[in-house]
Parts: structure tokens; sequence; C-alpha cells
């Protein structure tokens, strides 16, 4: 069967991440948290990632960014290499932390999961958006807070006249999220990461910050890597998703192949977990919870790293550890039994 080919140069994306291996040095042994992911997101395309918790698609996002550094990770292989606005290919891994710090909240942003917890307390929510202006612009205090209000402004806070001068708890968990949307994009990133920016927020709140992200992302041409546990939200703003499964991407490719047709049992187990999904003649499927638990990282199971879980698992699937094949085009999976999935 053809394997996945990654023998394109990563100057023709925006980000490409090849063969990644993140891994946490602890007293208990090696936690292999990322091993040996390959993903791409070119200007304008959302790729999501998506898995259960302790997948490792929070680690990937975290070590494109080099926010690693006060943990016992190291990234012991692959490549991670970004093209930036002058269009040269910059490997991220090779630059020194002064380097880095010159691009990350510049070129690359982030939005983390807890906006409570990523802003600061002590200072005022206009204060937390124009640092980076004031760092990577050069802006003055003054220009700084008038470009503060009109980015409150254009992720949907009302009066930011006089919101720029709230503290963090002064405001509600969806307009807190705006701001770190606000914080992030002050700079016109490149490439934005959004780690579970919608886990803590009401299903309105959650549509609201859906949109707005399309939004400005459609405004400003940026990369967009989104991470969630949420298939239903894949749908609604991805181009590209990769499932993660136990720190391997387990099945990625265009979203509308993938989850119209998923050719991995974790990403069909994912699927039947979705309560209002419906079959192809209108019927609501019946919610099917996985078995079992996420295995132990200390020690990952031989072979497929979802045979325990899998009802369709066979001898082979213990002994063999499979590659990534091409299912079609870009859509690829990593089970030796994909060719018997078809839906």
């Amino acid at each position: 069967m053809p394997q996945r080919d990654t023998s394109l140069a990563p100057a023709q994306h925006v980000l490409s991440v090849v063969d990644l291996k993140t891994h946490f040095f602890t007293d208990a042994g090696v936690i292999k948290a990322v091993n040996g992911v390959t993903l791409s997101v070119d200007e304008g395309e959302t790729l999501a990632i998506v898995g259960e918790s302790g997948s490792g698609k929070s680690v990937t996002g975290l070590t494109v960014m080099r926010l690693l550094g006060r943990t016992t990770a190291k990234v012991v292989g692959g490549s991670i290499h970004f093209r930036g606005r002058n269009e040269e290919n910059t490997d991220l891994l090779a630059l020194s932390e002064k380097a880095m710090s010159r691009i990350r909240g510049h070129d690359i942003a982030m939005i983390f999961q807890d906006p409570m917890s990523s802003l600061n307390p002590v200072f005022t929510v206009g204060d937390q958006v124009a640092e980076s202006l004031r760092v990577h612009k050069g802006l003055s205090k003054r220009g700084a807070r008038l470009q503060a209000i009109e980015l409150l402004r254009q992720v949907g806070i009302s009066e930011p006249e006089k919101r720029v001068d709230a503290y963090p708890h002064e405001l509600s968990g969806g307009m807190r999220q705006r701001v770190m949307i606000a914080v992030a994009l002050a700079c016109d990133p490149r490439l934005l990461i959004a780690d579970e920016p919608t886990t803590a927020l009401d299903v309105t709140i959650q549509a609201q910050i859906i949109d707005l992200l399309r939004k400005l992302q459609k405004e400003l041409r940026m990369a967009l890597i989104f991470v969630t546990h949420d298939l239903k939200l894949v749908k609604q703003i991805a181009d590209h998703v990769a499932v993660m499964y136990a720190s391997q991407v387990v099945e990625e490719g265009p979203v509308d192949q993938v989850l119209a047709n998923p050719r991995h049992p974790y990403t069909r187990a994912l699927l039947d977990c979705i309560p209002s999904r419906r079959d192809g003649d209108g019927n609501r499927r019946t919610l099917k919870p996985i078995p079992g638990t996420m295995p132990n990282p200390l020690s990952p199971p031989d072979g497929c790293r979802f045979h325990a879980r899998c009802a369709y698992a066979q001898p082979e699937c213990v002994a063999i550890e499979p590659e990534l094949q091409v299912v079609e085009g870009k859509h690829v999976t990593r089970c030796i039994r994909w060719q018997e999935l078809a839906l």
C-alpha cells in the first residue's frame, strides 16, 4: 500500500511540521507526548487537530510556539519550518530564544484554553492588548491604547472605549476569550494557533467565537490551527483535519472526506460519540461511547495504539505498528484494515 509522501518542500507551506517528536523526561520514565507527527497548513487555511485529552494535540501547538522551556520536555526529532511575511523559510527549532521571541506573538500567535488563567489579573485588558503593539510594532503608549480599542471593537466587544480599562475579572467568560483573541491578533499574525478556545463557554458564546474566528481569518488570510476535542466544531471551521491518538496522527485529510468516510476506527468512534449525528437516511444514530481509556503514556501498547479499544482489532493489529497509508489524495490513515472500514 502506498505510504504518505512527506517530501514536499517546507517553504511551500506557512507551517510545515515533519516527523516531530517531543518527549517529557520524568522520574517515572519518558513520556513520548508527540511521536512522529507530520502536519502542514497554508495561507487562509484552517487545520483542525482533534482527539481526546492526552492525545498530544496541545503539546504539538506548544512545541510550535516553543513554549515548553520550563518543563522537562525536549524535542528529540523532526523539524518545524515557518514561512513568514517575507516568504523566507525559517527553521523554528534552530532559532535562539531571543530570535524566537521576535516571531512569537508577532508572526505566530496562540489563543489558550482558559482566558482567566492566561490574562494577568493585575493589568487592564487594554494594557494586555497594547503590550504586543508596543513590543513588536514600537507604538507609543497612546498609539497602542488607541489600537487596542480598535482591536476590542474588531473582536465584537461593545463599548471598547470603556472596556479597555476593565480588569479580566470584570468581564464575562465570552468577553475574556474575545480579549484573548484581540491579544493574539494585535500584530496581524501569519499563523494563529487556537488551543480549545471555546471549551469553557456555553453553546451560544461558542458559536459566536467560531463565527468571529472564521470572519477574522477570511479578512486577514491567516493560517489557522484549531485544536479541539469536538468534531462538530471541526465541521464548522476547518478545511483539513488531523485526528490524534496517543501522541500520533491516526487519520488526516480534507474535512469532508474524513468525516463522511472515516478510515480509522478511532475517527469513527469519535463520530459515534456525537449525539445529534444522523446516517445517510436522515435517521439519528445511536450514541456509542468509546470503551476503555487512553493507554498509559509511559508504556504505550505494541502494534496499533488503539487496538485495545477497537471493535475491528485482529491479532495482526497487536503485532504490527501501522504506518500512515494513502486512502485517496490527501486522505491518509494509520490502520492496516482501512479498506474494510468504508461506510
